[in-house]
């Protein structure tokens, strides 16, 4: 798992990820290869859980590995 920061279209605040991928050029292969992306918020919500995530691969405007 690698923690990202991505951008979404019509989203104004980018979301934080953990998302199984290696690094930003494999998140890069598979938002190319995979219609969606499965992984986990990176910050708990106020029940201090880390809630699962499925992305359109389409939507990603930008990825900042961090």
């Amino acid at each position: 798992m690698a923690h990202f920061t991505i951008h979404l279209m019509g989203q104004n605040q980018p979301i934080t990820l953990d998302l199984p991928c290696i690094d930003i050029d494999d998140l890069a292969h598979r938002s190319a290869t995979e219609r969606f992306l499965v992984g986990h918020m990176a910050e708990a919500d106020e029940d201090g859980v880390c809630r699962r995530v499925m992305i359109a691969s389409s939507r990603i405007q930008c990825a900042i590995e961090a």
